[in-house]
């Protein structure tokens, strides 16, 4: 059996979900760790009690142990360090997060919906309001990160679907801007939410929208040649599929190549964030 590594989910139709390779670079590669999207996920409207957020300080601790958890690969500490450096609106770090009570919380609304069930009908107008959470109780609620992205800008004299720099007729005059996902990651009991589609869009919508990375043309990522899952959920994304493959991309892998998947940042896309507002 070879080294790779293998997280597995359920898909819609009962198979068996995919494998992750480890990258052979000695950079943070981009991974696809979740399953093949439902109709769910083609919405970008989440959960009220899902937040997609900066990563912090705070939540840098739970990310790292999800990226452990999901993908085969050991990121070194300056990746995480990265993660934290811009914790604003045009931070490329992000984490989505599901808000739930406690279980205390939980049982004293249960009680109190329960008291004014049983309480006569014009005795209840004036108790409506001990149903609702004070704002500590508010405060006394689960956090969990349930998923994350984080990306990089580089600045490259080709086009990253080209599988080499080699190709000289294909090099440009100027160097430009692309976004690379370096990893992208969701748990399996939250999928089919649109948890992860929705962290890849608040990726494209700050680059549309930050004045610091204007310039940027595209979005892209490398998926191993073998992972049809993460290849079609990017397709359903807007992203092109390279034809060629980046042959010994990943060391631990039979077939070793790569394909890059791109989607070029188009005046759709501008508008779109525009729509969204700041």
């Amino acid at each position: 059996m070879s080294s790779l590594q293998t997280c597995f989910d359920k898909t819609t139709d009962g198979s068996q979900l995919s494998s992750f390779p480890e990258q052979d670079h000695g950079q943070a590669s981009s991974h696809l760790a979740f399953g093949v999207p439902t109709a769910a996920t083609q919405s970008l409207c989440l959960p009220s009690n899902v937040a997609i957020e900066p990563i912090t300080p705070a939540t840098v601790p739970s990310f790292r142990r999800l990226i452990g958890l999901l993908l085969p690969i050991r990121y070194p500490d300056k990746f995480f360090a990265e993660s934290v450096a811009i914790a604003t609106s045009s931070s490329l770090a992000r984490v989505a997060t599901w808000h739930e009570e406690t279980p205390s919380v939980k049982r004293k609304r249960d009680e109190a919906s329960s008291n004014l069930a049983a309480k006569p009908k014009d005795a209840t107008s004036s108790q409506k309001t001990s149903s609702t959470p004070t704002s500590a109780q508010q405060k006394d609620a689960l956090h969990t990160v349930v998923g994350g992205i984080q990306c990089r800008i580089e600045q490259l004299p080709f086009h990253p679907s080209q599988p080499t720099s080699s190709n000289t007729s294909d090099t440009l005059t100027e160097t430009r801007s692309y976004c690379y996902i370096q990893t992208l990651a969701l748990l399996s009991p939250y999928r089919s939410k649109g948890i992860a589609a929705a962290l890849l869009e608040v990726i494209v919508t700050t680059v549309c929208r930050e004045q610091c990375y204007e310039g940027t043309t595209s979005v892209y990522a490398h998926v191993w040649e073998e992972n049809e899952v993460a290849l079609q959920w990017y397709v359903r994304r807007g992203f092109q599929v390279s034809k060629e493959v980046l042959k010994g991309y990943y060391r631990r892998l039979k077939p070793d190549g790569a394909r890059v998947v791109w989607r070029d940042l188009g005046v759709n896309d501008h508008l779109r964030t525009q729509s969204r507002g700041k």
